[in-house]
């Protein structure tokens, strides 16, 4: 007769015990195990000192390194309550190490997935009577439940390298959009995002040439469009006419329908599954746009790096299924003192599951307010690219002829303070320089007579043409030079205001 096992206190210091005794035990089942599934507070912090550890050194604790680790707790606590029963934690800390000399764990190893799927049933079912079936999010109460009854489970198909053919990669736009792959297309909100997908449908809807490459045709193909801000009738449509679409090869997703008849929008947690039939059925689609991401993940934590995850990954391996690029939209957040990369909202976990990371951003320099960047924050798979340059004209996109030089992105996005800053910088270097080199030390000391800061005086001078040299022999002194072509636009420009200014005074 089969042995019954039932999770008692007694069983469940047994797989506390399993994990410290048993390295490949610890490997494999420390992930499964969680602190809340334990019935005993002592065993459950045991865990988590346990999961913390390992995080942070990569690594199961030894038997000093783990009781310093609960001193450190246990004497925190004492402070906090006066009642706090320190003999609980260490006796169940010893017996566990007793237990792990004494024990076959053979048994144990064969229950440890039963243990944590059966605790995240429970765990789940308790979460959805409390707290999700309130708010009627039985969205949530699904995902929870099928993530508690495929706890442990992998179906995951083996193969040797050696029988996998090596390939190269293969591009939509050479070096920047990758087919086959997910890709994000960030910026704050109102820079131009959403006019870039439509002018991109448009190149691969007609087989028309990308703007670096004019000589090299686009295979042509079909794109879908899910957009949650724009209307199709009164925003997508007009702006696809006005690139010259051909209209006729681009799809939109609208909103689905559930069994009850509820509308709601089309959700990559659950929708999945639809994605692939649409993508099976037509073999010409060669993008899909997500426009933007955040509204298509469903109810799942988007600053949590799991769930973003484990929603992104279904959605990359259909893009390598079909060779089709899956370009997500997603806006900036308000700090603007972040770095462009930390800027993304929600969790890193977009930025990690995306192949390429692309800026649409305003250049603060044009007056007209009508020149944009296309530049890279993130690309695994090539050679770093320069950014273009383009201008959104009566709702089409124009582009300069030539990549942009000298493009500092952090520069790009800085505040406007900062932004604002280096301007001046940048007019005081071309002020001083204009009439031949001087000595860095004397452009250094006025440039403090200015109040304008060594840190964004270089700053200002690694974008322009500005070259640093050093006088020969010894003790010579640094000078900066400001190229010939600069020098005389400056020259230009004064001669300008002086002409418009005496034409103002007669």
């Amino acid at each position: 007769m089969e042995k019954k096992y039932e999770f008692t206190i007694d069983n469940q210091r047994k797989i506390v015990a399993m994990l410290f005794s048993d390295e490949k035990a610890f490997s494999e089942n420390l992930e499964l195990i969680k602190p809340e599934y334990f019935d005993n507070p002592p065993l459950r912090k045991i865990v988590s000192i346990l999961k913390e550890f390992c995080e942070k050194y990569g690594k199961a604790p030894t038997k000093d390194e783990f009781l310093e680790e609960l001193d450190t707790f246990v004497c925190k606590e004492v402070k906090r309550q006066k009642n706090f029963p320190i003999d609980a934690y260490l006796d169940t800390a010893t017996n566990v190490w007793d237990v792990g000399k004494k024990t076959d764990f053979e048994y144990v190893k064969d229950k440890v997935v039963d243990f944590a799927r059966s605790q995240a049933m429970m765990h789940a079912l308790l979460e959805a009577v409390e707290k999700k079936l309130k708010k009627k999010d039985f969205e949530g109460i699904v995902r929870d439940i099928n993530e508690a009854a495929n706890v442990g489970s992998l179906e995951s198909e083996v193969k040797c390298l050696a029988d996998i053919e090596a390939e190269k990669v293969k591009w939509l736009w050479e070096d920047r959009i990758p087919a086959g792959k997910f890709s994000l297309l960030v910026g704050d909100p109102g820079a131009g995002k959403s006019f870039f997908t439509i002018f991109m449908a448009s190149q691969i809807s007609k087989g028309e040439s990308w703007p670096d490459c004019n000589n090299e045709s686009i295979e042509t193909g079909r794109i879908l469009l899910l957009s949650a801000e724009d209307s199709p009738r009164d925003t997508i449509r007009p702006r696809a006419d006005l690139a010259e679409a051909d209209v006729n090869n681009i799809d939109i997703v609208e909103c689905s329908k559930d069994k009850s008849g509820r509308i709601r929008l089309f959700n990559l947690t659950q929708d999945i599954n639809r994605l692939d039939e649409m993508l099976k059925k037509d073999r010409n689609y060669r993008l899909v746009v997500i426009d933007p991401l955040s509204a298509y993940v469903g109810r799942i934590d988007t600053h949590r790096d799991s769930d973003v995850r484990s929603t992104l990954g279904p959605l990359s391996f259909l893009a390598e299924k079909y060779n089709v690029s899956v370009l997500g939209v997603l806006h900036f957040n308000k700090n603007s003192s972040l770095q462009a990369i930390y800027r993304i909202l929600g969790s890193i976990g977009f930025i990690a599951a995306a192949r390429t990371v692309w800026l649409i951003a305003r250049d603060r320099d044009d007056e007209n307010e009508k020149r944009r960047f296309f530049a890279p924050i993130k690309n695994n798979l090539a050679p770093p690219t320069k950014p273009l340059a383009f201008s959104i004209e009566k709702g089409r996109l124009i582009f300069e002829s030539m990549p942009i030089e000298n493009f500092d992105i952090e520069e790009v996005l800085a505040p406007v303070e900062r932004a604002s800053e280096t301007k001046r910088a940048k007019g005081f270097l071309l002020d001083i320089l204009k009439d031949g080199p001087m000595p860095m030390k004397e452009i250094k000391n006025a440039s403090r007579d200015e109040g304008i800061s060594w840190a964004t005086l270089r700053r200002a001078k690694e974008k322009m043409n500005i070259k640093s040299f050093k006088e020969s022999g010894v003790g010579g002194k640094w000078y900066w030079k400001l190229l010939e072509v600069d020098r005389l636009q400056r020259l230009a420009e004064e001669e300008v205001e002086k002409r418009m200014k005496s034409g103002k005074e007669n």
